[in-house]
């Protein structure tokens, strides 16, 4: 999307003169209200629509078992609908980002909702988690988000209220914060996730080899040291993360500062999603390597069923969040440092693609598909 255009949604957004009654008997308030929760009702609807999209393949195909050309059918229809959730989220973060509705407080907790918004599938892969591994009741899953999010709407068409901690970070606490962050940042990098990266994409070449790598980078971040050093390096970073964010949503953002927070929002609730279904699998005595995410002989896609195409988007974005979230911040860090807008620019982008590539490997590997 072209400035012009973000300009042109950014006026509708930020329209709020309650004028003469208009469309549908609402005023001109009301109407803008229900623009501001587009995201929560996306977000809403996902469930319904991943339900449909299964019902409909199952249909086409005969059978809920997938076999040939509809696994990868399947594999772009569910990714496609995610990211049809996650864009009109992120329009609408960024156009709420700009300076035409700064310091607006109804616009502030619509751009919040739309970063929640934009980590739908994830956070619902940690609904059913949580549903499933904690409460043992998956069924409960679909109830539960449809609660949420109704929730989130309501507060959404709601008049804001004023939030007197919301400001309460000065700039020099926010820096340091953010210096925090960044640090507890790399350190997460090196000992887990850079490894983990290179692990699942080691099993494109086939899935003894992915083990084989698992067992030795095991040996450092399940050292009885450093696993827990880095469980709270990564509850820091979520809890920083959350702060910075939040002082974020009453600031003007450009492009890449939305793709930051928005990318930092899904890696959040992404790692809390995952952590959730490892733990508690380590804690039932399974292992959680690479026969348990590909199950023996198959793929994770056993059936077009709404449990198994949500985990596509969720394991494909994953790691392309992270190394979005990575790049724009090394971006802002480059910036400040003087390097040239178009220099940080090509190199965020060129680590985003490198990022699509990666995950798309790591992607394929989980769907059995190997060269040797």
């Amino acid at each position: 999307m072209n400035q012009p255009s973000r300009l042109s949604l950014s006026a509708i957004i930020a329209s709020k003169d309650a004028g003469p009654d208009s469309l549908l008997g609402l005023s001109a308030v009301s109407l803008r209200r229900l623009w501001l929760v587009v995201p929560a009702l996306c977000a809403l609807a996902y469930p319904s629509l991943l339900s449909l999209l299964s019902s409909g393949l199952a249909l086409v195909h005969g059978s809920t078992s997938p076999n040939g050309a509809i696994v990868w059918v399947s594999v772009i229809a569910s990714l496609t609908l995610a990211l049809a959730v996650m864009l009109v989220s992120f329009v609408f973060g960024w156009a709420l980002g700009s300076p035409h509705v700064r310091d607006d407080p109804e616009g502030c907790r619509a751009r919040s909702i739309a970063h929640l918004a934009f980590a739908t599938p994830s956070l619902y892969v940690g609904f059913g988690n949580v549903a499933y591994y904690v409460f043992q009741a998956p069924s409960a899953a679909p109830i539960a988000w449809l609660v949420f999010w109704a929730l989130v709407a309501m507060i959404g068409l709601l008049g804001p209220r004023p939030s007197p901690i919301a400001g309460a970070m000065t700039p020099i606490g926010h820096r340091r914060l953010a210096l925090a962050h960044g640090v507890s940042a790399s350190a997460i990098l090196l000992l887990f996730i850079g490894p983990h990266i290179v692990n699942h994409a080691a099993g494109f070449w086939n899935g003894p080899v992915h083990i084989a790598i698992m067992n030795v980078v095991r040996r450092v971040y399940r050292n009885d040291i450093v696993q827990p050093v880095l469980l709270a390096l990564i509850g820091f970073q979520i809890l920083s993360g959350t702060a910075l964010v939040r002082r974020r949503m009453r600031m003007p953002s450009d492009f890449p500062g939305t793709v930051q927070t928005m990318s930092g929002v899904f890696v959040g609730v992404y790692l809390l999603a995952h952590m959730t279904a490892v733990f508690a699998t380590r804690h039932a005595g399974t292992d959680t390597n690479w026969i348990w995410l590909t199950r023996p002989n198959d793929s994770m896609l056993v059936s077009i069923s709404p449990s198994n195409l949500r985990l596509i988007a969720h394991y494909w974005v994953g790691p392309i969040a992270i190394v979005a979230h990575v790049a724009c911040g090394l971006r802002m860090v480059l910036l400040q440092r003087d390097i040239s807008p178009a220099t940080t620019n090509r190199i965020a982008l060129a680590l985003i693609a490198a990022g699509v590539v990666t995950s798309s490997i790591i992607l394929a590997a989980l769907l059995n598909v190997h060269i040797a």
